[in-house]
């Protein structure tokens, strides 16, 4: 009976401790992403300050997309007036007037850019515009834009204009009418999505907060410079299997 007692008393292994957490960050995590394939004359290995995603509140720095190198849509963020990226105090500000976000930047449709082609070509958008919607004869020209009422009750204007004298390329933005002085409470955005030619061919979305707009096309110039700087050389391929190696060898025989 003592031996029996003396088993039913016996204590279970105590579980192990958990890991101590992260020490806190001290500051915003260095390096860039792992290359990012948007179009096959595009690959983007992003610098982590430009990636709001590279901390979370109390843990330790991961990478935005883990174990994604196929992924073909990017998004980053940077903040005016000298185009910077995320600090430690920043980030925590979802409604920081002098943050750019691009929204995303993916492959798009060669054939976008063909005349009445659908899709976000500008020239296409806006001769869908004025047929649909747009006033074309209620405008005002601004910031070397033109801004178009509409026909129908809005709140927000439709500018056009020239974004790439050198590559012959216009812009789309979507400015509102509202602003802090009339509605205090709100958080006015003007957003640009278009199609450029470039890199075989892409589309861009970024917004801003509306008092922005004198600076747009800073703030497009600036997306493309970091696009051209952040550009690397597309990973290598995977060996082809023997088998399939064998197979190609047979078909060009």
């Amino acid at each position: 009976m003592g031996f029996i007692a003396a088993a039913g008393c016996a204590r279970k292994p105590s579980a192990p401790a958990p890991p101590p957490p992260a020490p806190p960050l001290t500051a915003w995590p260095q390096g860039r992403t792992a290359p990012q394939t948007i179009t096959a004359a595009l690959v983007l290995a992003i610098p982590l300050q430009y990636e709001r995603s590279a901390v979370e509140d109390g843990k330790a720095p991961r990478s935005p997309f883990p174990g994604a190198g196929g992924r073909t849509e990017v998004r980053f963020d940077f903040f005016l007036p000298d185009f910077s990226g995320y600090t430690l105090q920043n980030y925590r500000n979802d409604l920081d007037e002098n943050k750019v976000e691009v929204i995303y930047l993916h492959a798009g449709d060669s054939h976008e850019a063909e005349p009445d082609a659908p899709g976000e070509y500008p020239p296409n958008m806006l001769k869908r515009s004025l047929q649909e919607h747009l006033n074309p004869k209620d405008y005002r020209d601004m910031y070397g834009l033109r801004c178009y009422t509409s026909r129908v009750l809005t709140d927000r204007l439709t500018c056009y204009g020239r974004r790439d004298a050198a590559a012959g390329e216009d812009i789309l933005l979507y400015v509102p009418q509202t602003t802090p002085a009339t509605a205090p409470n709100a958080f006015p955005t003007l957003k640009a999505n278009y199609f450029s030619r470039k890199y075989g061919g892409v589309r861009i979305a970024w917004r801003t907060h509306v008092r922005n707009l004198p600076r747009w096309h800073d703030i497009d110039a600036q997306i493309w410079r970091f696009i051209d700087a952040w550009k690397v050389d597309a990973p290598p391929s995977a060996p082809a299997a023997p088998a399939a190696a064998a197979a190609a060898a047979v078909n060009r025989n």
